[in-house]
């Protein structure tokens, strides 16, 4: 059992025995994930607390560095392993063996968020940032009619050649025609990754 559903455990006893039930367990079901919440925000980060509770078991707790760092010589150690893990995932294509292309793709997020998290210091950055790229992401896509004929003009006229809009679900997608690559909506925005440094 890893160490955070031991202490999520925990706070689910104290707060079944200081939490008032009421008639509507919705309402205490609110209360109990208000409580966990608050106790454990930011301190779990999917793919990357596992390698910080690793590095911790393996004694390699100087890897897990809480301030923005760049260490020159950890920092190659992520580059080379990704890379390494990268090479296993173009072998495993090649070789059209899924479960080696399954392993090779959680060896990269392992490696890449986990130890690239730790090694950094950016553990209390990384799910913030995340959403932050997400979000300028789903700008790329256009949510009305007209944005989507907007960009069509604008990328045919930056591409050089035809640009064209398809329906996806309620959004619009705008497509390089020779390629079918996915241009941005004229309203994309770029992440701003430096709010979340004091700089």
């Amino acid at each position: 059992m890893s160490y955070f559903k031991k202490l999520i455990k925990q706070e689910i006893r104290e707060s079944l025995i200081q939490l008032p039930f009421h008639d509507d367990p919705t309402l205490w079901t609110e209360q109990l994930a208000d409580n966990i919440t608050s106790k454990f925000e930011g301190q779990y980060v999917p793919f990357v607390t596992e390698v910080e509770e690793f590095n911790t078991v393996m004694g390699k707790e100087w890897q897990n560095r809480t301030e923005p760092t760049i260490d020159k010589k950890d920092a190659e150690f992520v580059i080379n392993f990704i890379q390494e893990e990268l090479d296993e995932l173009r072998e495993a294509v090649e070789q059209e063996n899924i479960q080696e292309v399954l392993d090779a793709i959680l060896d990269i997020t392992y490696v890449g968020l986990g130890n690239g998290a730790m090694v950094f210091g950016l553990k209390d950055k990384i799910w913030e940032a995340y959403q932050e790229v997400q979000a300028s992401n789903l700008s790329k896509i256009c949510t009305t009619l007209e944005e989507a004929k907007e960009t069509v003009k604008v990328r045919s006229e930056q591409q050089g050649e035809p640009c064209h809009y398809e329906e996806v679900g309620s959004n619009y997608v705008v497509y390089r025609t020779s390629d079918k690559k996915v241009m941005k909506s004229v309203n994309y925005f770029r992440p701003d990754l430096s709010k979340f440094f004091n700089v």
